[in-house]
């Protein structure tokens, strides 16, 4: 809208637009809506309560924009709680272990799975098991070259706690991933990596988006993880991707299931 049409809608003028625009530090409402769409759109990189919780009162408008604000602000808050130096022995723990190991429950589990199969594309052995009896034998069979990674959200799982527990007097190093360097499933980590997620008492996690937070922070560092790997050894993973596909088109890919 014009400053004009403004003027109309507001049963005042264009000229008292550009004054109410100036008295803000603007030189017109041309400026003034240049700033305030910018702001709109860069949220001016912060994030409140408000914009990462859901209520009665959402349109599509603020769903677009909460949604984005809730990934938004899981990406960069992981990010800064990552150092260089962390991740170099991240890269030395991944380099130096051919079997990976994921524990993970519920939603997590999915991530687990997703990672696996990345990390098969690195050239890595891995596995994610979804019941309890296979993950405590896992643990107990455990070889010289295995490397766990943990995903909770909370960091207080017992069950998780319990095999954390039991990886360590085994000998097998961890990388956890959680939401407090204090819980007690971190404590337990080799090295822990920080996966934000919003806690205020009296609302679900749905409500203000801690499980989509944890889960894009997860992801976000497993990805990162798969890169470290793929690029640490760029030519084997090349050539082995290679393979697989060609492989996969000429003989896998074409094969019908028989009735």
């Amino acid at each position: 809208m014009s400053s004009r049409q403004i003027g109309e809608a507001t049963f005042t003028s264009a000229s008292t637009i550009t004054r109410f625009c100036q008295k803000f530090g603007y030189n017109g409402w041309s400026d003034f809506r240049l700033r305030f769409i910018s702001d709109l759109k860069s949220d001016q990189g912060t994030q409140t309560n408000e914009n990462l919780q859901l209520s009665e009162r959402e349109n599509m408008v603020t769903l677009l924009q909460k949604v984005s604000n809730a990934h938004d602000h899981a990406l960069n808050t992981t990010r800064q709680e990552l150092s260089l130096t962390q991740l170099i022995r991240i890269q030395k723990l991944l380099l130096g272990h051919p079997y990976i190991d994921f524990y993970a429950y519920d939603a997590n589990l999915y991530l687990a799975r997703y990672a696996s199969s990345q990390f098969f594309h690195a050239g890595k052995i891995a596995a994610a098991h979804a019941e309890t009896n296979a993950q405590v034998l896992n643990v107990l069979t455990a070889k010289p070259g295995h490397l766990a990674i943990l995903i909770s959200h909370t960091g207080e799982n017992i069950r998780l706690i319990e095999l954390a527990k039991l990886l360590r007097r085994n000998g097998v190093r961890t990388i956890i991933i959680t939401s407090g360097k204090e819980t007690t499933l971190a404590q337990l980590a080799d090295e822990f990596l920080y996966a934000p997620s919003p806690h205020r008492d009296g609302e679900t996690d749905s409500e203000k988006f801690g499980t989509p937070i944890f889960a894009t922070a997860a992801k976000y560092l497993l990805d990162l993880m798969f890169s470290i790997l793929f690029s640490s050894h760029y030519e084997d993973n090349v050539r082995l991707n290679l393979q697989y596909d060609a492989i996969g088109s000429a003989t896998f890919w074409p094969l019908k299931d028989q009735k």
